[in-house]
This record gives structure tokens, C-alpha cells and sequence, in this order.
């Protein structure tokens, strides 16, 4: 019996019967499992990587009961998007359940990015329908985890601002991978247990490749070295170097050498690196710098004023005016937007192109430079006190005035103080391409009277380890400041520091030639100690030359001048050098004598770097006049008071004169292959 029923759209058979057997109808088939396949293409060129494409591989495919996340960053441009699709469309296959893909920053609205809305987008690739699709976060990044559960599931998320965005979007399936594209460190994942994998720029040849690579002609081959500096002022970042080779593609008549020529210009190194000319490198700077807080932004505007490649802690405090330890916090945020790198123990620096527009913002922001430059010269000068102990300092005593003596003192409340002479020492090292800099600043902006107290100050530094091109460059520049700041004495006092530097370097024509000119400033500056100090030079230059008795007579001149000025310290200084040119001429009981009232003023008045200069000479002169027990005791003291104070090369001298003196063949070698070692540290010298 056939019936039809009421309500029901479309016409149905109904069956009634008593009893119904088996019927054969046909299976509903499941819904399809979509597949989603989301990956956008990688670059067209992609060249290196080699050891990250290693790491992401051992990372991203080990076995274990937690999806593997790692967080690929670093600075933007660096080619991090390029890497993460370039590793994940080779490793895609493996991942039988999909690639689902993201890239927040097109998300991005009002400063955030709604989350939801990129798992509501995920949903619907794993095939969820729209109206079972939940409203809130939570229950989505439930359905998410439920419908990736058992998937080999491969996640790339590009453009991550936060650890927050990511969380919810890991899949639950031990099978699946997350790719975590980012220019920050984003530590809170790290704390969860994702792997990091920093991407740094590419070197020198790397970056060649990438250019040849992009170029596929002739013009590398042709312009090795050009094609080199253009890697180098792009500091290795792929998207400065594809910005350059996309314009070199445009114009394929352009040698490598023109480019090269215009990027050398740093002024104007950011806005030459344009595609269709929009701005493409200075952007993503503009972009990161713009998310930062004001006061991580205020500091990255004050480091770009800073003159040197790279900077401390102290130095940090310094210029946020709130010590090291309150602006660490500070410092950390630029580390994590990967604005600033870590070289080192307690060493931070920009990437070359960071940099220059870190250095353009402080131009805008009227940023001089001029406060860390004081700080430097304010440390300088403390160091060079440490170090040095008493002697003239025109910056402290300007005239002749009784009251320092020998400069002894710092002026109230300037610099801080170090506690060892070996901390100053280490200081003024670690410190001395940012030194050099700041004098070079200085000089640039019309600074003088930093430039020569630089000058004076930076004594200590090239005194101990003879630096010898930075010593010429900054005496020279100081004779020239304090010639605009009609300043004779110090002017005098620069002259001086030129001969030294160039009688430091073996340049001894040069030296001989500058000492006219350096006696004739000091003659007419009214300083008496400054032309004590600058007729010691030349007796040095005349030693030096072999014209004993013609620096022996300096040496005298000179010690009058500091007798008459009653400067104790200016006696007892020319009496050594005196002890030394009769030791040099063959005058060995002479030089002993002159020797030792020598060091009985260097002790009188506590100065024991110039005591230890004393022994050395005494080390050498003593065994000339049978005496070498007297000479192994003289040189013991020298070194107990060099071990304390980074002096290198004098320590290595006394060492060796002690080693010459040592009957046994042993303990001989022990001092030679120390004072070897010694040498080792030390920067070549013609001295």
C-alpha cells in the first residue's frame, strides 16, 4: 500500500508493513577531509642558509609527544619570510595534513590582531562549516586543536608581534610543526619550549652570491670588488642587496662600480635604496621603530647620536640619564624588536643600516651627540688619573698654579672613579674605537676644547699599548682644536703628543722634523711645564737617533725648568730619562747614580708606575756594573708593580732583562715564553 505524507518537500515512498526484511540501501558517503595546501611561493632567488635550512630541518621534523614551534627572528629585511617558506614548501609533502598559513601584519588593525579571525580563517580551511564555526576565542582554539587532532599539521605564522598571538593557534597533534616568523625574540614562547633560530645577515660572499644569483650575467665576474662593497654597505641584508640588484636588473647597461659609488655616501645610504621609489629598507625600520615604547624609542634616537660602532651598559645609562641597571628594561625591548644586537659580554651595537636610520631620527629629534661625548671624555680622564697617577693636566691646572702640583686630583664631582689601575687600563681598551670617535665627532661638530683634553686624556692609552695611527690622528686633531681655541699651552702641549706618537711609530725623520715646530709653541705658550715637557721630547728624538750627548743636555734643560717650577715629580722624571741616555752612551756608574735619586723622588712622592719604569732601566744597567743581584731585586719590583696595573710592555721588558740575568735555564724560559705571550697582545709598533 502506497501512502504520501503531508510536510515533507518533495515526494517520499512509504513503506508500511508488518514485518520488513533485510534492504539494500546504498552507504552515505563521509564528507571529503579538505586538505588545505596555504603556502604562498617563497622567493624566486634563494641562495646560503645553509645552517639555519639544517636547523629548522632537525628541529621541525624530531619526534615527540608536543607539536615542535620554532621562532624563527631577527632584524627586518634579514630574509626570514624568505627562509621559513623557502624550508617549509620543501618539507610540505611530509606533511600529509596540511599547511595552513598566516602573515599577521595583513591582519593588523588599530596596533593588534585579532587572533579569532585567524582561526576562524584556519577553521574553514580544515572544512568547517560557517555556522559551526564558534564566536568566541576559546571555544575556536578548541574546534581548531579538535579538527587538527592526528594531523601531520604544518602552521606558519609570518609577522608575529607577540607570544599571545601564537599560543592559541599551536595545534594539540604531536605530529605537527609551527614555523614562527618574527623580527622579536619573542621570549614567552621561548619560556613554553619553542626552539630558537636567529637569523643574522648574510657575509661578504653570501651577499655577492645573492646579487650574481639575481643579476644572471656578467657583472659580478667583471666587478668582483665593486660587487663587494655593495654586500659591505648593505651590511649582508637580502632585502637592501635585492633592492640593489633589482635596480642593477633594470638597467642592465649600469656597471656594479656606479652603485657602489652612490651607496658609499651614508647620509644619503637609505633613501638611495628605493624600488620604484619607495623607500623599501628605510620602511621597515620606520615600521619596527614605530612600535617601540616612547622610552625604548628615546633610546634608540640617543644611540644613534652615539659617535661609536658599539656601546656599554654604563654607556647606555648614560644616555638615558638613569644609570645602567634602570635602563636594562629599555635595552631589552630594542633586543627584542632586534634593533640591537649583543656582541658579547655587556656589548650591544646596530646593524650597519639600523644605524644610519637610527642616526636620522636622532637628527630630527635635534640630538647632538654632545652629552655621550662629555660622558666619554668625563671617563677618559678618570681612567687616565687611575692609571697615570700625578702629572700636568692642563684640563685640571690650565696655568702654573701651586695648588696641583702634578694634577694629582680629579675636579669635583667628574667621572667616576676606577678602582685599580689595571681597571682603567682594560677600560680605555675596550673603550678605544668609541674614543677615537668621539674625538672625531668632537672635531667634526667644532668642539675643541673636547677634542685636545681628549688628546690629554687619551695619554694612558697609547702610552701602554701605542695605538699608533688613532695616537697621530688625535694629537693632530688636537693642535688644530686648540688652535682655534687659542689655547697656546695646550696647543703647545698637542704639538708635543705629535712627536711622541711619531717617535712611538720609528718615524724618526718625521719626529726630528715636528720638534722645531713643537719647541717654538711651547717657547711662546707662557707654560713653563709644557716646555719642560716638550725639550724632554726632544731629547727622546736625539736618544733615539744615537746623539747621546745632545739629549743628555735636553734631559738637563728640562729638569732645571721643572726645579725652578718646583715640580718634584718633572725633577725626578727628567733625572730618569737622564740615567737612561748615560746607560745608552756607556756611562753605566753615572747612570746608576742618576738612577737611583730617581727613584728616591718617584718614592717621595708615591708614584709607583714611574718607579717601575726606574727598575726596568736600573735592570739594565745595574749588570753592566757587576751588581745583578741589585738588578734581579730592582726588576722584582717593577713587576709586582706592574702585575697590578695592564702595562704589557713594560711588564714584557722587565721580564726579559730578568730572564737574561737567571742561571738557571729554566726558570730563564719560563720569563721568556711569559713575556712572549705578553708581546703577543700588543698592536705592531716601529718603537
Amino acid at each position: 500500500m502506497t501512502n504520501t505524507m503531508d510536510g515533507v518537500q518533495g515526494a517520499a515512498l512509504v513503506v508500511q508493513a508488518g514485518s520488513i526484511g533485510t534492504l539494500g540501501l546504498p552507504p552515505v558517503p563521509a564528507p571529503p577531509v579538505l586538505v588545505p595546501r596555504q603556502l604562498p611561493a617563497g622567493p624566486a632567488v634563494f641562495v646560503n642558509r645553509r645552517a639555519e635550512l639544517e636547523a629548522l630541518e632537525r628541529l621541525l621534523t624530531r619526534r615527540g609527544d608536543q607539536p615542535a614551534v620554532v621562532v624563527l627572528s631577527g632584524l627586518g629585511g634579514v630574509g626570514k619570510t624568505g627562509l621559513g617558506l623557502h624550508w617549509a614548501r620543501a618539507a610540505g609533502p611530509r606533511f600529509d595534513g596540511g599547511q595552513l598559513y598566516a602573515d599577521l601584519a595583513a591582519l593588523r588593525h588599530r596596533g593588534g590582531v585579532d587572533v579569532g579571525d585567524v582561526l576562524g580563517d584556519f577553521l574553514r580551511a580544515l572544512g568547517a562549516k560557517e555556522d559551526a564555526i564558534p564566536a568566541g576565542l576559546e571555544q575556536r582554539a578548541s574546534l581548531y586543536r579538535t579538527m587538527a587532532a592526528g594531523r601531520r599539521l604544518l602552521v606558519v605564522l609570518d609577522n608575529v608581534e607577540h607570544a599571545a598571538q601564537v599560543t592559541p593557534l599551536i595545534p594539540g597533534s604531536a605530529g605537527a610543526a609551527v614555523v614562527v616568523i618574527s623580527r622579536r625574540r619573542l621570549t614567552g614562547l621561548l619560556v613554553a619550549g619553542a626552539v630558537p633560530v636567529r637569523l643574522d645577515p648574510l657575509d661578504g660572499p653570501q651577499g655577492v652570491r645573492l646579487i650574481r644569483e639575481m643579476l644572471a650575467d656578467s657583472r659580478v665576474d667583471e666587478e668582483p670588488e665593486a660587487a663587494g662593497e655593495v654586500a659591505r654597505l648593505c651590511g649582508g641584508l637580502p632585502i637592501a642587496l635585492r633592492v640593489c640588484a633589482a635596480r642593477l636588473v633594470g638597467r642592465s647597461g649600469q656597471g656594479i662600480g656606479r652603485l657602489s659609488a652612490a651607496l658609499a655616501d651614508e647620509e644619503r645610504r637609505l633613501e638611495r635604496l628605493t624600488a620604484e621609489g619607495v623607500p623599501i629598507v628605510e620602511a621597515v625600520f620606520d615600521a619596527a621603530y614605530a612600535g617601540l615604547p616612547a622610552e625604548a624609542a628615546a633610546l634608540y634616537r640617543g644611540l644613534g647620536a652615539h659617535p661609536g660602532p658599539e656601546f656599554s651598559p654604563d654607556a647606555v645609562g648614560a644616555i638615558t640619564g638613569r644609570g645602567p641597571d634602570a635602563s636594562a628594561g629599555t635595552v631589552e625591548v630594542l633586543l627584542e624588536a632586534s634593533l640591537l644586537e649583543e656582541v658579547g659580554a655587556d656589548r650591544y651595537r646596530f646593524h650597519d643600516l639600523v644605524r644610519l636610520h637610527a642616526r636620522a631620527r636622532a637628527r630630527e629629534a635635534g640630538e647632538t651627540g654632545r652629552p655621550i661625548v662629555e660622558w666619554y671624555l668625563a671617563r677618559a680622564k678618570a681612567a687616565d688619573r687611575a692609571a697615570l697617577g700625578r702629572r700636568l693636566r692642563l684640563a685640571d691646572d690650565p696655568g702654573e698654579g701651586a695648588g696641583s702640583e702634578e694634577g694629582a686630583g680629579p675636579p669635583a664631582g667628574e667621572g667616576p672613579v676606577f678602582e685599580r689601575p689595571a681597571d682603567a687600563a682594560g677600560w680605555l681598551e675596550r673603550e678605544r674605537a668609541n674614543l677615537l670617535a668621539a674625538v672625531r665627532l668632537a672635531a667634526d661638530e667644532g668642539w675643541d676644547a673636547l677634542v685636545w683634553q681628549f688628546g690629554e686624556a687619551l695619554w694612558a692609552l697609547y702610552d701602554n699599548r701605542a695605538h699608533l695611527a688613532d695616537e697621530l690622528e688625535v694629537a693632530r686633531l688636537g693642535v688644530a682644536a686648540a688652535r682655534r681655541c687659542g689655547n697656546r699651552p695646550a696647543e703647545a702641549r698637542m704639538h708635543n703628543q705629535v712627536v711622541r706618537a711619531l717617535l712611538r711609530a720609528g718615524e724618526l725623520d718625521a719626529a726630528a722634523e715636528a720638534v722645531p715646530v713643537a719647541l717654538e709653541a711651547a717657547a711662546e705658550c707662557g707654560h713653563h711645564r709644557v716646555e719642560s715637557a716638550v725639550i724632554e721630547s726632544a731629547g727622546l728624538v736625539r736618544l733615539r737617533r744615537g746623539d747621546h750627548d745632545a739629549a743628555i743636555a735636553a734631559f738637563r734643560r728640562s729638569r732645571e725648568i721643572n726645579a725652578a717650577a718646583g715640580n718634584r715629580r718633572g725633577v725626578a722624571m727628567q733625572t730618569y730619562h737622564l740615567g737612561t741616555a748615560l746607560g745608552e752612551a756607556g756611562r753605566y756608574a753615572a747612570a746608576a747614580g742618576e738612577l737611583a735619586r730617581a727613584m728616591a723622588g718617584m718614592v717621595e712622592i708615591g708614584d709607583e708606575l714611574s718607579q717601575a719604569k726606574v727598575g726596568i732601566r736600573l735592570g739594565a744597567v745595574l749588570p753592566r756594573l757587576d751588581r745583578p743581584a741589585e738588578a734581579v731585586d730592582a726588576l722584582g719590583r717593577a713587576l709586582a708593580i706592574l702585575a697590578v696595573r695592564d702595562e704589557p710592555r713594560r711588564e714584557a721588558t722587565a721580564l726579559e732583562l730578568l730572564a737574561d740575568l737567571q742561571p738557571d735555564p729554566e726558570e730563564a724560559g719560563r720569563y721568556r715564553r711569559r713575556a712572549r705571550s705578553l708581546r703577543g697582545v700588543l698592536p705592531e709598533t716601529g718603537a
